[in-house]
C-alpha cells in the first residue's frame, strides 16, 4: 500500500505540473489575444494579420478549461479533498463509517469508470467523421485523413503534416485512439482522468473495508496522537520561554 501510495504521490505531482503549464498557458494566450484585438481596434494593421494567426486560440482555452477541470478533479480526488455529502459518515461509528466510506468510494468508482467509457464512445465517434480540412483525396479515388497520406500526395497538392498533431495521434492509434483534430484529441484528457479517478476511489473504498480489522476509520476532522501532542506542548514551551 505504501508503494502505490508513492506512486499515486508522483502521478499526482504530475498532475499539478501539467494543469498548472496548461493554465499559465490559458493566461499566455488569452493575453494576448487580447491584446491584438485592442491594437487591431487601434487600425494597426500588423495586429490584424497577426490576429489571423490566432484563430486555434479560442478552441484551445476551450479544451485547456477541460484540461483543467478534469486534472483538478483528479488532483481533489487524490488529495481528499472532491465534495462529497459525508454527513452520515462524520456522525457514524468507526466501523459504521469506514462501511458507508467502503461502500460509496467503490460505487464512485464504478460510476466513473461507467463515464469513462462513454466520454470515449462518444471522442471515437466525433473522430471518426473527418472535416474536409484535415482530409485528403487520393490518386485512386479514396480519401485519407492528413496525417496518413502518402509524402508525395502532400506535396502534389502543396501541403504539409502538422507534426506535433500527427505524431499524437500516430501515438494514440496504438490504443484505437486516433483524434481526427487537434480539438478532438485534446478531448483525450476526459477518459483517463475519469480512470485515474476510478482508480483512487476503487482503492479507498477497498482500504476502508480494510481498515475494519484495525477497529474502522477515525473521524477526519480528529487530528492524530502526536499532532495533538504537539499542539499542547506548544503552549507549555512558550510559557516556559516567557518565564526565562
Amino acid at each position: 500500500m505504501e508503494l502505490l501510495r508513492r506512486i499515486d504521490r508522483g502521478i499526482s505531482r504530475g498532475e499539478a505540473f501539467l494543469a498548472t503549464a496548461v493554465l499559465l498557458g490559458m493566461i499566455v494566450v488569452a493575453a494576448l489575444q487580447a491584446g491584438l484585438r485592442n491594437l487591431t481596434n487601434l487600425g494597426v494593421s500588423w495586429a490584424n494579420e497577426a490576429l489571423a494567426n490566432f484563430a486555434w486560440a479560442d478552441q484551445f482555452l476551450q479544451k485547456g478549461t477541460l484540461w483543467v477541470a478534469f486534472l483538478g478533479a483528479s488532483l481533489a480526488v487524490s488529495s481528499n479533498k472532491h465534495i462529497a455529502i459525508d454527513i452520515l459518515a462524520r456522525l457514524s461509528g468507526r466501523k459504521t463509517r469506514a462501511v458507508i466510506v467502503g461502500i460509496t468510494s467503490i460505487a464512485a468508482g464504478i460510476v466513473c469508470i461507467a463515464f469513462a467509457r462513454v466520454f470515449f464512445m462518444s471522442i471515437m465517434n466525433i473522430a471518426s467523421d473527418i472535416p474536409l480540412s484535415y482530409e485528403i483525396l487520393l490518386p485512386d479515388g479514396g480519401r485519407a485523413h492528413l496525417c496518413d497520406a502518402p509524402a508525395a500526395v502532400l506535396a502534389e497538392q502543396g501541403l504539409s503534416r502538422p507534426g506535433l498533431f500527427c505524431g499524437i495521434r500516430n501515438f494514440l492509434a496504438i490504443f484505437d485512439a486516433a483524434p481526427a483534430t487537434p480539438e478532438n484529441g485534446m478531448q483525450m484528457i476526459i477518459p483517463p482522468a475519469l480512470l485515474l479517478m476510478a482508480v483512487r476511489f476503487l482503492f479507498k473504498g477497498v482500504g476502508a473495508f480494510l481498515s475494519l480489522r484495525n477497529g474502522g476509520l477515525p473521524d477526519p476532522d480528529d487530528a492524530p496522537v502526536g499532532v495533538q501532542a504537539e499542539a499542547s506542548a506548544a503552549p507549555a514551551s512558550a510559557n516556559r520561554t516567557e518565564e526565562s
